[in-house]
């Protein structure tokens, strides 16, 4: 990272501000694109470091949860705090929630969703579109000689033998160790001054710790205890999102085995359908946590489906926030890091093979990605009016009987 970045001067903003700011966000950021427009706020306002963000990319791919869910509570957690983190992160969520209980009040009681066909593929199309430029964006920074072009690649083929996306990560920090163990990796001085970086008090910081810990026990106890229909889809989400590592496409495998074949709540057919709506709200793709739980019982269902999916992730990003920040500066973490930052960028390239293959089936499909690709690198357009475009004209081509994608 060039000199310059490193010491430019950390702008703080108001409660107010930050948790705004991740609303905005929730309502507006889809899938992986999510990433970029973190990074766009968090970075571009330089409420944290472009290292930073990276280094905390890379952090919270070691413990189980949704990647970006973890990624905006680790920032949100940074900037302001442990209270900074519940409410930017309840934001966060909040949109994509109220969306999802109401498309699924929609569909149980109407039970027609052609329309989200159209706009699931453009959406789709679009977003492989900025992963794309997200990736190109990571190689550039990270695959710096042969070293890490041989850990990005063989993650992405671990990947394409579905190997466990865990697995990819311990094989990345076990090579980037052997590998880079003679690099010196010297630590620039004002990177090491912000090592304790996180606002509050530790005698606080600790204390909210424990309250949330113990929550995180008090929930997991009530619903193993206390045998209800609530308490059995609550421990249901609440197991998923406690022990699933890697991105929403990855953990849906598990959430299949819990809603369809488990507890048979949905059908095969009512499952996809949930994922598509999971894809074309904005916000975390595990938001079909939501739907799923309003079928088993209404609105309190979804709620308690949704606090079951991401408390884990919230509770174990906090605790990972606090070791990292004591020990990110260490030689062997460091190295551990870059290899699992050049794991990453295979990862990513998988995705985007992944995504391609499902979604570019048409000349337009490709159309939608590869504007959407100039617009985000070559002429910076924020992703809200990328996303917002491509609906608009999608849904009305569909409301006037054509299909762009047909």
């Amino acid at each position: 990272m060039p000199s310059n970045q490193k010491s430019e001067v950390k702008v703080t903003p108001s409660f107010f501000e930050l948790t705004w700011a991740f609303f905005i966000i929730g309502l507006t950021a889809y899938s992986v694109a999510m990433l970029q427009q973190l990074k766009t706020l968090v970075v571009g306002r330089k409420w944290l470091s472009q290292k930073e963000m990276d280094e905390g990319l890379a952090m919270v791919q070691l413990y189980p949860g949704p990647i970006m869910f973890n990624l905006a509570t680790y920032s949100a957690y940074r900037i302001k705090g442990f209270w900074g983190a519940l409410i930017a992160t309840f934001l966060f969520i909040l949109p994509s929630y109220l969306l999802m209980v109401l498309l699924s009040w929609l569909y149980f009681n109407y039970g027609n969703v052609a329309w989200v066909h159209p706009l699931f593929i453009a959406l789709e199309a679009m977003v492989v579109g900025i992963i794309i430029h997200i990736s190109l964006d990571f190689a550039n920074r990270y695959i710096d000689g042969g070293k890490t072009a041989f850990i990005s690649g063989l993650a992405f083929i671990l990947l394409l033998y579905k190997i466990n996306a865990f697995w990819v990560i311990i094989f990345a920090v076990l090579f980037g160790l052997m590998f880079f163990w003679k690099d010196s990796m010297k630590v620039d001085t004002n990177e090491q001054t912000q090592k304790l970086d996180i606002p509050g008090k530790w005698q606080w910081r600790l204390t909210a710790i424990i309250v949330s810990g113990s929550l995180f026990l008090a929930f997991a106890a009530l619903a193993f205890f206390y045998k209800t229909e609530l308490s059995t889809l609550f421990l249901s989400m609440f197991k998923v999102g406690a022990v699933a590592f890697g991105n929403g496409m990855t953990i849906m495998p598990l959430l299949q085995q819990e809603a369809v074949i488990s507890h048979h709540w949905l059908s095969m057919k009512q499952f996809a359908d949930g994922i598509a709506f999971g894809q074309i709200t904005p916000g975390p793709f595990l938001i079909t946590a939501t739907f799923i739980g309003y079928k088993v019982a209404g609105l309190m269902g979804s709620l308690l489906a949704t606090i079951g999916m991401f408390y884990p992730s919230f509770f174990y990003t906090i605790i990972m926030s606090e070791i990292y920040a004591k020990i990110k500066d260490y030689l062997f973490i460091r190295r551990g890091l870059k290899g699992i930052l050049a794991a990453f960028t295979g990862m990513l390239f998988f995705v985007v093979l992944s995504m391609g293959k499902v979604t570019l089936h048409s000349p337009a499909a490709y159309i939608w990605a590869v504007g959407a690709l100039i617009a985000v690198r070559y002429y910076n357009l924020n992703i809200l009016w990328i996303f917002l475009s491509g609906i608009a004209l999608e849904l009305s081509l569909f409301l006037m009987g054509i299909s762009v994608l047909g």
